[in-house]
This record gives C-alpha cells, structure tokens and sequence, in this order.
C-alpha cells in the first residue's frame, strides 16, 4: 500500500510540475516582431539623423578587412563611398574584388543586435546573384544605432569582370530590419 502511495505522490507531483512548466511558458509575451523591409533609404550622413537606411556601397580587394567603417584611405579600397547614388563604380578588370553594403540601423529596427539586420544586393551581368551576404560585421554601435558591413566575398574567392566589360547594374539594394 505505502508503495502505491509513494508512486501516487509521484505521479501528482510530475504533472504539478508540468502545469506550473505551462503556466510559466504561457505567461511569457508573445514575440509578434517580424521582417520589416526599411528599403533603400539613403542615410546621408551616416552620424547623424534616427533613420535606418543604406550608407554606403563600396568594392575592396578580395580579402581585406570589413570589421570597421569603410572609407577610401583603407587598405583594398577599389571604388565606392558614402553616397550611394552614385552611377558608376570604376573597377579593374581581372582583380578579385568583394562588395560591401554598410547600413545602419536604430533601436526599433535591429534591437541593436546583428541577428536582427539584414542586408541584400541584387547584381546583373558577370556578377549575378541574389543571395545573403557572405559575412555580416557590426562596425559601430551607441545607445542607439548599430552600423553593420554586408559582405559578398564569393564563398572568400573574390568576383572578376572580364576586360571591356560594363554596365554590372546593382537593380536592387534592401535592408531590413526585426520588428
């Protein structure tokens, strides 16, 4: 009998326990957030003003490093800047060469952390891909914003145009944001 008892008590206090489990996960709030394209918004200064938007588009030599804000006085720079409206990028035929967008993003848009951001290029021509970046680094935060480099590097190969070759168009730049 007292073992009957002993497997009772048991089995009540394992499905106390799995009711409290269910009320503790059923009290939580609900996360509803969800992507949020904020498009190609052009951040004109990239210190200054609340938005997310698109900083720069650059082109680097394949293999340089994409952890800090990009200018053209670092090592690898081959063409782009802060103003993305630009019309053409100037590169080299047959360099290896990775495309960095930079966006930033504010507290509503990313919850300043990188799982929350995202980045997208659409290239024609002999670069042709519609695809996530390769490599993805947060290059500055405050208490506010979040800068992030976007980094299509062909799987650490590079991309090439061939001698003579023009017009790779960018048709599509996106950021977006987890909210």
């Amino acid at each position: 009998m007292e073992k009957k008892s002993k497997i009772k008590a048991a089995a009540v206090g394992v499905f106390a326990f799995g009711v409290a489990v269910s009320l503790i996960f059923a009290m939580l709030p609900i996360d509803n957030r969800q992507w949020t394209v904020l498009g190609a918004q052009v951040v004109d200064d990239p210190a200054a003003g609340t938005n997310s938007g698109v900083c720069g588009v650059y082109v680097f030599v394949t293999g340089s490093t994409y952890s800090a804000n990009l200018t053209s006085g670092i090592t690898g720079f081959i063409a782009g800047n802060e103003a993305i409206n630009a019309t053409n990028l100037d590169v080299n035929h047959t360099i290896g060469m990775d495309l960095i967008l930079w966006g930033r993003f504010n507290t509503t848009d990313s919850d300043l952390d990188v799982q929350f951001a995202r980045g997208n290029m659409t290239w024609t021509g002999n670069i042709t891909f519609d695809e996530a970046p390769d490599h993805t680094y947060v290059t500055g935060t405050n208490a506010t914003m979040m800068w992030v480099n976007f980094v299509w590097d062909n799987a650490n190969a590079g991309y090439t145009v061939n001698r003579g070759q023009t017009g790779i168009a960018i048709d599509d730049i996106t950021i977006k944001g987890y909210k």
